[in-house]
């Protein structure tokens, strides 16, 4: 009896947060900026440091420059996802970082600076560009209906995937996709997260008002389920590489943040980048 009942209150914290996480998406994915642009600074920020904590030595020596980082990463997805702010600048910032951070690895005493700069950019790379990348995206015309629909669904998008994924997977799952990194995953549920997300851009395509033609949304579902799947099992390689189940605690009942926007990290740029290159004149 105790167990059902702890086991109840788990699955209810889990629902809870996760009702907290996806209303916290919506609301300022719709408000637009400068509320997404806050709520991708603090994803950033939160999952640089569960990164560096997973990362760091676990000595103390790497608290100043995990603090650090994690406001670097913060304040780079802030600035290169600023309203307005041309993409051309993008390298500029990400070059500056380099050069900064390689700067300071010099006065590093720590025994090992070297790979202390790799950890950081790949923190930089990993998250804070992704994450403000599709912040610019958003930014384009951000008064614009259309504009907040078409990332709203690209969140939507990435959430059918998963259920998709674990309906299917679950009900007929059979062929392992990739057993070395997470064994739970099957063929079976990868085609099922790809039939929802198709399903969901032929939805969008016939029901929202947006500049997107049907073949583009269709594309963009198929972008996001790969990519989701792709960013999946990457953090799944960073874990198992460490040896530990979740990024962290701050999500009662999912782990930590960036086990929560491990699919985003590769989503944000794929679609980013299709929308840039493909449908660049309708964003704009």
């Amino acid at each position: 009896m105790c167990k059902q009942y702890t086991g109840m209150n788990n699955l209810a914290l889990r629902a809870l947060t996760g009702a907290v996480y996806v209303a916290a998406i919506v609301g300022a994915t719709l408000a637009g900026q400068p509320w997404f642009g806050l709520l991708m600074t603090i994803f950033a920020a939160l999952a640089s440091i569960e990164f560096a904590q997973l990362t760091e030595p676990r000595d103390g020596s790497g608290v100043l420059p995990r603090a650090i980082t994690a406001l670097t990463v913060a304040a780079t997805a802030a600035t290169v996802g600023a309203a307005g702010i041309a993409l051309a600048l993008v390298p500029v910032i990400a070059i500056a970082y380099f050069l900064l951070r390689a700067v300071a690895a010099l006065y590093d005493r720590r025994p090992a600076p070297f790979m202390a700069v790799g950890r950081s950019i790949l923190s930089y790379a990993y998250i804070a560009m992704p994450l403000g990348i599709f912040n610019i995206i958003e930014s384009f015309h951000s008064h614009s209906l259309a504009a907040h629909t078409v990332v709203l669904m690209i969140f939507i998008m990435i959430w059918l995937n998963d259920t998709g994924a674990y309906l299917v997977g679950s009900a007929i799952g059979r062929r392992r996709l990739f057993e070395r990194l997470s064994p739970k995953k099957s063929w079976e549920g990868f085609f099922g997260g790809l039939a929802f997300c198709v399903l969901a851009g032929i939805g969008a395509s016939l029901w929202l008002d947006t500049p997107l033609a049907a073949w583009q949304w269709v594309v963009l579902g198929i972008i996001v389920c790969v990519f989701s799947t792709w960013g999946d099992l990457f953090e799944s390689l960073l874990k198992r590489n460490l040896g530990v189940k979740d990024s962290g605690k701050l999500m009662p009942g999912h782990g930590g943040i960036l086990d929560r926007i491990d699919s985003l990290l590769f989503v944000a740029p794929a679609t980013s980048l299709f929308l840039l290159l493909c449908v660049y004149y309708y964003i704009l």
